[in-house]
């Protein structure tokens, strides 16, 4: 029960452990897990938006070099005039071939009259979609002729080839009149080695969404188009094939987009897989240390707990407990200490129990020692003047208070039955008697129960001496009553008398001297019989005082029943029984 009492402090380190070892390491892999994924995410969008940028000016700056190719040919009208002579065709070749030198991209040149009749061309035969038999008035034809200031693309290809072809043309204008047409054709197969070196998907298209040149075929529709829809220059799209990072470029007034294509299902499965291998590892490892922290608590606060039951038992008075622990650590210095405190602690306790006890008894015999001697002046005077006229009655009470004087000295007994004290009382009560002759009266009812048992020696003696000083303060008669009886397992003493009592200041006073454990006062027989009873019974017991003016002076002694075999009076008597 006392180890459930403390079992929060086990549970405390079991949730220590828990909470700084457990938790903090599943925080900080989680934190680092999202920094890793994120620079992972961020750095290959960044290798695809920087790959996009790659391959968008290379794409960019091919067709800008023969752009500007067509434009130098639009300078040079004399070559629309007639027959182009060999010097021309030679300079024309020449300057193509430095650009495709340069730019590593071989283009095919054809060139026009007004007629749409071959001045120049790159190849043997002229492709079906630059025929001017036929394609005049379509293709990229129709589109110099309708934009004839401004530079014609378009994607074309041979019916039965699979090479798609990027044609750039213009017309060749003079005073607004156009004298001729002049064009490049790229094969897409210029690009695809370098499509190849990228890491990510790469498509370029028309503005209609034809292919020029790719390396993903997922988007392609049936038609071999482009089939999806991107609304900005970096964007997530969600579609059947999975998730994907795009960025886009287009270029040459959106006639042609690059678009570099990231998947990204493979970098979700793999967090995927990631995320649940550390759920795993991280449930393991709660498993384990919530498992194996139960005993590591345990094994840790055992020793503390050993303490813990000492110090309970200490607390309820049990001072035998001793503690060994060999753990070699703070709690062994705790044990040791609190043997030595325990130790220390019983010598002390013996120490004052034989102190309070030297102590006890010193207050006891002085308090014994203090017998009345007014009393014993005004006997003795007695004694002298009835020498003189009854010499009789003076030898009786010189043996009663012989009697007396000797029970009242003797250190052989401090404990004596009712019915002892009562008997040498009667020797007091004697000497009274013979003092003041008919002037005192006086009775003991004494209830047999009670007569065997243990009271302190001289404790009814004050309280007789008590009334006959108040008692007998303008009267001429006193009678003192002395009654002993049980009541609730306790024994209870009474001495009344009908004198003249105590005025209330003086009964205000008594009480007042019971009541502090230090007499100031010259009120000292009652002191001391109340002192010593509660010395040696606790202070719940002692003597009660009812006092009335004129009517008389009621005191009660209340003390626990004991009965215990005494001979502390055995040569009790009464002499004038």
């Amino acid at each position: 029960m006392k180890n459930k009492k403390h079992s929060y402090y086990k549970e405390g380190i079991r949730r220590m452990l828990l909470l700084y070892s457990i938790i903090p390491v599943a925080l900080l892999t989680l934190v680092c897990l999202l920094i890793f994924l994120g620079i992972w995410r961020y750095s290959t969008e960044s290798a695809t938006v920087k790959e996009n940028k790659i391959i968008t000016n290379e794409i960019e700056q091919t067709v800008n070099s023969y752009i500007d190719l067509i434009q130098m040919m639009e300078k040079q009208q004399t070559i629309f005039d007639g027959e182009v002579d060999v010097d021309q065709r030679v300079e024309i070749f020449e300057h193509i071939y430095d650009v495709a030198n340069k730019l590593d991209k071989k283009a095919n040149i054809y060139v026009y009259d007004q007629t749409i009749t071959p001045i120049i061309m790159g190849t043997k035969t002229i492709p079906s979609y630059l025929d001017g038999r036929y394609a005049s008035n379509w293709g990229i034809f129709r589109i110099m002729k309708q934009n004839p200031t401004k530079i014609a693309i378009k994607l074309l290809k041979d019916p039965g080839e699979d090479d798609m072809q990027l044609v750039i043309g213009k017309a060749m204008v003079q005073n607004n009149v156009i004298n001729g047409y002049a064009m490049f054709v790229i094969d897409s197969r210029q690009f695809q080695i370098e499509i190849a070196k990228l890491d990510s998907q790469t498509v370029i298209t028309d503005e209609n969404g034809w292919v020029f040149v790719t390396n993903n075929f997922k988007f392609l529709d049936t038609l071999e188009r482009f089939d999806l829809t991107v609304e900005k220059a970096r964007s997530h799209i969600e579609s059947k094939e999975g998730r994907f990072f795009i960025a886009s470029s287009p270029i040459l007034d959106n006639h042609i987009n690059i678009y570099s294509i990231l998947p990204l299902s493979n970098q979700l499965l793999i967090i995927k897989y990631i995320v649940i291998v550390l759920l795993f590892v991280f449930t393991m490892m709660f498993l384990f240390v919530f498992i194996s922290s139960k005993g590591m608590a345990a094994k840790k606060t055992k020793d503390l707990y050993v303490i813990i039951d000492s110090f309970e038992k200490a607390k309820e008075g049990d001072l035998d407990t001793h503690i060994v622990i060999n753990s070699k650590d703070e709690f062994e210095t705790i044990a040791d200490a609190h043997n030595q405190m325990l130790d220390s602690l019983k010598e002390q306790i013996e120490r004052n129990k034989e102190m309070g006890k030297l102590v006890a008894f010193s207050q006891t015999k002085q308090l014994e020692s203090q017998f009345n001697p007014h009393f014993l002046f005004n006997t003795l005077e007695n004694i002298r003047f009835m020498c003189k006229m009854e010499p009789e009655i003076a030898s009786k009470m010189v043996l009663n208070l012989s009697i007396l004087l000797r029970y009242s000295i003797s250190n052989t007994q401090e404990e004596v039955t009712v019915n002892e004290d009562i008997a040498y009382m009667e020797n007091y009560m004697s000497i009274l008697k013979f003092r003041f002759n008919q002037r005192f009266q006086y009775t003991i009812d004494i209830s047999p129960e009670i007569e065997e048992c243990i009271i302190p020696k001289l404790l009814l003696q004050p309280m007789i001496e008590n009334s006959i000083k108040y008692g007998f303060v303008g009267r001429e008669h006193l009678v003192v009553e002395i009654n002993g009886y049980m009541e609730d397992d306790k024994l209870v003493m009474i001495c009344s008398d009908d004198g003249a009592g105590m005025e209330p200041e003086v009964l205000e006073e008594m009480q007042q001297v019971l009541r502090c454990s230090t007499n100031e006062s010259s009120h000292s027989g009652l002191y001391n019989i109340n002192r010593r009873l509660q010395l040696k019974y606790g202070d719940e017991y002692g003597i009660q005082i009812q006092s009335e003016h004129e009517i008389g002076t009621t005191l009660k002694i209340v003390l626990p029943a004991s009965y215990v075999e005494s001979s502390g009076g055995s040569d009790a008597k009464n002499i004038n029984s």
